[in-house]
């Protein structure tokens, strides 16, 4: 490959790490215009991996992923249409010093056609997921772009013996997917964890309690496995889920019991000062929206 080729490949390729909405409507109906085939490339990002060889890992996986793209668009087209295509995915996965290898987040949105090629720097981790045809798969980003951000949040939420975090805004909320780092250390630090991925269950507090001594009555020490539990759920909350974020509010979704106490162990900044103060396993998806656009707009 000549280096005028190699500078138009360079060219074509854009790499979005904050993404703007607005900006992200103008695309896809940008793409809309575009010739097929179209190829959608999601692929998930293994920090603990990354930790060890960098962006090794993250090439291999994704030059896995991008042989399984070439397999699908030899199958209905002529090499001859998609040699663009072919030659940005060789690119992207013989360059090890580019951008969108070192600055990975928890995973990468690939989309491709003849002229340009975009990457999404993803929050969220998607499933592993190759699409090639005549448009672009956007199932996926769309979880975590939300064309409304004045109305995106998280909910976190909280009992004594369980949490989990969904992404949502005024039209709906789904589960967010935990990265497996974090199942991981709920596994090792508690024997009783299911290895949910969306929800973290400790329900055998009753079957694990330290043994009742001088003035503690059997409330007291259940207040203290449950204090211990909010310790937990807030480390991972700061390292894995919203970090050093500010900009998407988390609220807290909870009992009026608990609520005091998550608020004394609670680090991290996206904490929206008000919470959804009911018990999170008798709420529905459409109650949890109302609820915190109420309180968003309280």
């Amino acid at each position: 490959m000549n280096k005028e080729r190699m500078h138009e490949l360079v060219e074509g390729i854009h790499m979005i790490d904050e993404v703007d909405p607005a900006d992200f409507k103008t695309i896809k109906t940008d793409f809309e215009f575009e010739e097929p085939p179209a190829v959608s490339i999601y692929m998930p990002v293994q920090h603990t991996e990354r930790d060890m060889r960098r962006n090794n890992w993250d090439r291999i996986e994704f030059k896995d992923l991008a042989k399984e793209a070439k397999r699908q668009l030899l199958a209905s087209w002529d090499e001859r249409e998609v040699k663009p295509i072919l030659e940005k995915l060789d690119y992207m996965s013989k360059r090890q010093d580019m951008e969108l290898w070192l600055e990975a987040k928890k995973g990468l949105a690939f989309f491709l056609n003849v002229k340009t090629c975009y990457v999404y720097n993803m929050d969220m981790t998607p499933k592993a997921q190759v699409v090639v045809g005549d448009d672009y798969d956007f199932a996926q980003l769309n979880g975590e772009i939300i064309e409304d951000t004045a109305s995106r949040f998280k909910l976190l939420l909280l009992n004594a013996d369980f949490f989990a975090v969904l992404d949502g805004n005024d039209q709906g909320v789904h589960f967010e997917e935990f990265p497996e780092d974090v199942k991981h250390y709920f596994a090792e630090t508690f024997p009783e964890f299911d290895g949910e991925v969306t929800a973290l269950d400790y329900y055998s507090l009753e079957d694990h309690l330290p043994p009742y001594h001088g003035w503690k009555s059997r409330n007291d020490v259940k207040q203290e496995e449950a204090r211990k539990f909010f310790r937990y759920v807030d480390k991972v909350m700061n390292d894995e889920i919203v970090r050093d974020e500010t900009d998407i509010p988390v609220i807290l979704v909870t009992a009026p019991e608990h609520l005091h106490d998550f608020r004394e162990v609670c680090t991290f900044k996206a904490l929206y000062p008000k919470a959804i103060e009911k018990d999170p396993r008798g709420l529905t998806g459409g109650e949890l929206v109302a609820d915190a656009l109420e309180v968003l707009g309280s």
